[in-house]
């Protein structure tokens, strides 16, 4: 989650509504919710959503409204025995940005982007972007948490440790058994996002119907890690081997001889070579970026990682037009996340390791040239040799 002001500044000049506990439907609590543990912590107004069509949303005929954030302090009402509740009740872009900032919790933050794309209080995700600064690829990867089992997202409302970049790994996983299997070690190992990488990679490569037992065992995976000589969280070597299938290394270098072209040539070249439809988007967006209008680059490329979350060049290149324009933060979301997938990529780890040196973060940008050198070594040395 980014950084936010405390909740209390953001919400105590908000009008506040009150309503009846039993016209809100709302996430009952996991079996291990116990009011006293989370006593001490700050009550915090619930925000609401009324639905715009409770009937045809599932929702019970008598619930009007819909939890969507501040799960703990709405359980602790409800324990006890409260018949109504003072809260928020979003109606407005007013609304939309005041509650977002007070939310620190990674899945109350996607309930809040799904109950307002869902009641058209935001019209589309470029607009939700625009109005709380947020990429579209952003958005998409924290409404990605909600197709998480129920379960699991029921557990992660109970704490505000858990970040969407440490999920994701689980999110990308098929099978719910595996699912349960990494939460399960996130959980009790508190494990950051390249460590959840790793073990999800551990999980492709075995047998799915193993139990915990047969696992690798996560210190190993973690000693594995340190022996890499690579200790900056979020960097998988496993994710790559399942989007080599769709868009391999091969086949990028194929489309950029392609790009290289005039604009007119490219595309019937690439028409000729009978190009994919999303290959060819990916192509335009990169066209775009070449000739500096790097907006529109990144909206096109955000519509290719919204069909296809695989796609590690388009989220290279926006990470690119991010960085030329200066929006450093989302610059490096992207690159990580083509990271994730393509880690062995020298330009991708040369471009964040540019973005950090602009944050200021020397240290992590020079491991990041360390190791784009090094594979680019190697590479060479290979072809020598052959």
């Amino acid at each position: 989650m980014d950084k936010k002001r405390e909740s209390g500044e953001i919400l105590e000049h908000m009008l506040l509504e009150e309503v009846k506990i039993e016209n809100i439907d709302y996430i009952e609590p996991p079996e291990e919710w116990n009011p006293e543990v989370h006593q001490k912590e700050p009550f915090v107004p619930p925000v609401l959503i009324r639905e715009k069509d409770p009937i045809e949303e599932g929702v019970d005929e008598r619930s009007e409204y819909t939890l969507l954030a501040h799960h703990r302090s709405f359980w602790r009402m409800q324990a006890r025995g409260q018949f109504t509740v003072r809260a928020i009740v979003v109606r407005s872009s007013v609304h939309i940005s005041l509650a977002h900032e007070s939310i620190k919790n990674c899945v109350e933050e996607a309930l809040l982007f799904d109950g307002l794309l869902r009641n058209e209080l935001c019209e589309n995700r470029s607009r939700l972007s625009e109005l709380l600064g947020y990429s579209r690829a952003r958005i998409t990867q924290i409404l990605n948490l909600l197709k998480l089992p129920g379960e699991m997202r029921r557990k992660l409302l109970l704490t505000d440790e858990i970040s969407e970049f440490q999920l994701r790994p689980i999110v990308r996983v098929s099978k719910v058994k595996d699912q349960k299997e990494m939460f399960e070690h996130l959980i009790r190992g508190k494990l950051t996002g390249r460590q959840m990488a790793l073990f999800a990679d551990e999980k492709g490569n075995g047998d799915s119907d193993i139990e915990i037992e047969g696992m690798p065992d996560l210190e190993e995976l973690m000693s594995r890690e340190r022996s890499e000589g690579e200790t900056e969280p979020g960097l998988s070597r496993g994710e790559a081997r399942r989007v080599a299938a769709v868009v391999s290394p091969a086949h990028v270098r194929s489309l950029m001889q392609m790009i290289r072209l005039r604009s007119d040539e490219w595309r019937d070249e690439a028409l000729k070579q009978g190009v994919s439809r999303i290959d060819m988007e990916f192509l335009g967006g990169v066209s775009k970026l070449r000739n500096g209008l790097y907006r529109e680059a990144v909206r096109i490329l955000e519509d290719v990682v919204e069909e296809n979350p695989d796609y590690a060049p388009a989220w290279f290149y926006i990470g690119k037009c991010c960085n030329l324009t200066g929006d450093l933060d989302e610059a490096e979301n992207s690159l990580r996340t083509a990271l994730e997938l393509a880690p062995d990529e020298p330009d991708y780890l040369i471009e964040l390791a540019i973005v950090l040196e602009k944050m200021k973060r020397e240290n992590e940008a020079s491991t990041f040239y360390r190791k784009a050198g090094a594979i680019r070594r190697k590479t060479a040395a290979g072809r020598e040799t052959n």
